[in-house]
Order: C-alpha cells, then sequence, then structure tokens
C-alpha cells in the first residue's frame, strides 16, 4: 500500500514539473532531462512512469479533463429550481472552476494557449473543451427539461457562449498584468465570480 501512495506521489510530482515547465518555457523547448533534473530523479525513472515526453503531456491533460468535467457537473439538475437557487447553484459551479484555474494555473495556460506545434496534443486540448462545451450545454438542456428556462433556449449555441465568457475571463484573470486600470485591479475572486454569474444569468435568463 506504502508503495503505491510512493508510486503515485512520485508520478503527480513528475506530471507538476513537466506541466509548469511546458506552460513557462514551451513544450519544444522542454526535455525530458530538464524535468527529471528538477525531480531530482533518473531519466530511468520517469521512464518508469512514463513512455515519452508525449505521454506525461496527454496523462496530464486526461486528469484534468476528468477534474474540470466533475466540476461543470455540479449544475446538472435532478429537480427544478427558482432562480435564486439556480444562481446559487450557478455560483458554486463556476467557484469550483475558477478555484481549480487558481490552483492549477499551469493546465489552465496550456488549455487557453493551445499546443499547436503538436497536432496530437492540440487534438487533446480542443477534445477537452468540445467536452467542456458538451457539459454546459447538458446543465441547460436539463434546466430546458424542466421547465426553467424559455423552449426556445438552444443550450448547444448557449454553451459555446458560455465557454467564450469563460475563457476570456480566466486569461485576463490569470494572465494579464493588472495595472491600476485593470478592471480586476480591486476585486476579489468572489466578486469576479459573482459578476461572472450575473453576466451569464443575464443571458440564459434575461436577469
Amino acid at each position: 500500500m506504502q508503495a503505491d501512495v510512493r508510486r503515485q506521489e512520485r508520478e503527480q510530482q513528475l506530471i507538476k514539473i513537466a506541466l509548469e515547465l511546458f506552460a513557462t518555457v514551451g513544450y519544444e523547448n522542454t526535455k525530458i532531462s530538464d524535468i527529471v533534473a528538477k525531480a531530482n530523479v533518473s531519466q530511468g525513472t520517469f521512464y518508469w512512469y512514463f513512455k515519452s515526453k508525449e505521454a506525461i503531456a496527454l496523462k496530464m491533460l486526461e486528469d484534468g479533463r476528468k477534474k474540470i468535467l466533475e466540476a461543470i457537473a455540479i449544475g446538472y439538475r435532478d429537480s427544478k429550481a427558482s432562480i435564486q437557487e439556480s444562481t446559487i447553484s450557478t455560483s458554486h459551479l463556476f467557484e469550483q472552476i475558477f478555484h481549480f484555474a487558481e490552483e492549477n494555473p499551469y493546465l489552465i495556460h496550456i488549455l487557453l494557449k493551445g499546443v499547436h506545434s503538436q497536432p496530437l496534443l492540440q487534438q487533446k486540448v480542443d477534445e477537452i473543451k468540445s467536452d467542456m462545451e458538451t457539459a454546459f450545454a447538458n446543465n441547460i438542456q436539463r434546466a430546458k427539461e424542466l421547465g426553467m428556462l424559455n423552449q426556445s433556449m438552444e443550450p448547444k449555441m448557449q454553451a459555446v457562449f458560455i465557454m467564450s465568457l469563460l475563457e476570456g475571463v480566466l486569461s485576463r484573470w490569470l494572465f494579464t498584468e493588472r495595472s491600476e486600470n485593470h478592471p480586476f485591479a480591486e476585486k476579489s475572486l468572489q466578486e469576479i465570480i459573482e459578476k461572472t454569474v450575473h453576466f451569464e444569468f443575464f443571458g440564459i435568463f434575461g436577469v
């Protein structure tokens, strides 16, 4: 049991270091030797866990995909709710996503910027975004089925708008230098979440 825990910890250590290097210096500029040097392990140890640099990149993206989709799934409703209850629920959903982004800025950086030099990795990034969009659309479709939304609402189109909103806000929140004139300069994370949720609800409910 302890050996399994140690293996998992080592694997996560390598993923965390690789992710940081991919995001800060670029995938192409990162060598396996850079990863193992920062982890203070041998290259043999790396290859015990991953067959290649591409393999560790795919693993980190898949782990991130699962966690993000778990956060979005919080918004899937079992029963009809009032607009006030929906606002609270959506606030919780966005809190999960923003806190995940805050704790995993390097992963979010890769998802937002892409890995265009590597077709297989870029395909995975695109799939993650598509999966997120589908998850949002499923949430909206469910709310529509429960009679919470106008039947003319188009869940897939609305999901595109939500993803665009989320990508834009996360990008400016995480990666833009905040001068005194920056819109987020004096805003707490909670205030940013509340304003994002309000904007979303204006689009979905018209409130």
